[in-house]
């Protein structure tokens, strides 16, 4: 039996069956492909949602990453660039002028504050046609929040699978807002994805994950972990927001 529950799910280099959603947003793009992207934690080469693109398909573009890229630098083609740094609200902007503003493909996933990245991003223009941000599902399948950005201090301030990233329903509010059609959630409620439907096919026939089968409905889960965590309790009405300033 397979362990995806989406008949075009499927892995090559990704982590959760990502490969096959992608390629189906990918095909839905309008008009010729410029075969570049974006990949704000890139891990370091061995599973992430681009290495296949660039070494099979002949794709480039740029992947951040804190981490030293497992298998070197010496393998990587001219038209990729690592940057082996850390990526904060106030410089993400930054990697915008390395790549066409309306690349064919993005991804976003630094457990933490992935929220104001994309926000902040989209508010200077950025504009890719697919797209692929990782979520929170102990915020539940029905309600808004993410973690804001808090300065790493001694101890851990984010935790990779409790206290960390976004909703489901917050991406889906920050996406539509620009323009983007939601394409579903993966089998394991590790992403979201989206495409520009200014520049992609309708791909609303296409069979999605219902959210009736999200494994967590409400936020109950995820107010009782900040409770717990003084440093986020103080920030629950952050945490817990809509964010109406749209």
């Amino acid at each position: 039996m397979s362990q995806w529950k989406l008949p075009y799910e499927k892995q090559i280099t990704s982590q959760h069956g990502e490969d096959g959603i992608i390629e189906i947003m990918l095909d839905a793009i309008i008009g010729p492909r410029d075969k570049t992207f974006l990949e704000i934690g890139w891990g370091d080469g061995g599973t992430n949602m681009t290495w296949h693109l660039m070494t099979q398909q002949e794709w480039g573009g740029i992947g951040v990453d804190g981490k030293e890229p497992k298998k070197g630098y010496d393998i990587f083609p001219s038209n990729f660039k690592h940057l082996q740094e850390f990526v904060y609200p106030h410089t993400c902007t930054k990697y915008l002028s390395m790549i066409p503003l309306d690349c064919d493909f993005y991804s976003l996933d630094i457990d933490s504050f992935d929220y104001e990245i994309a926000k902040n991003q989209l508010q200077a223009g950025f504009r890719p046609k697919t797209v692929c941000v990782e979520i929170n599902k102990f915020f539940g399948a029905n309600h808004h929040g993410s973690f804001p950005y808090m300065e790493r201090v001694k101890g851990k301030v984010y935790h990779k699978l409790r206290y960390s990233g976004v909703s489901i329903q917050k991406w889906r509010k920050l996406w539509e807002h620009y323009g983007y059609a939601y394409f579903g959630y993966d089998s394991s409620c590790t992403n979201v994805f989206f495409y520009r439907k200014d520049v992609c096919k309708d791909l609303s026939n296409i069979e999605l994950l219902p959210l009736t089968d999200f494994p967590y409905q409400d936020d109950s889960e995820m107010r009782h972990t900040v409770s717990m965590l003084p440093n986020w309790d103080a920030r629950k009405d952050e945490i817990f927001s809509e964010d109406m300033n749209l």
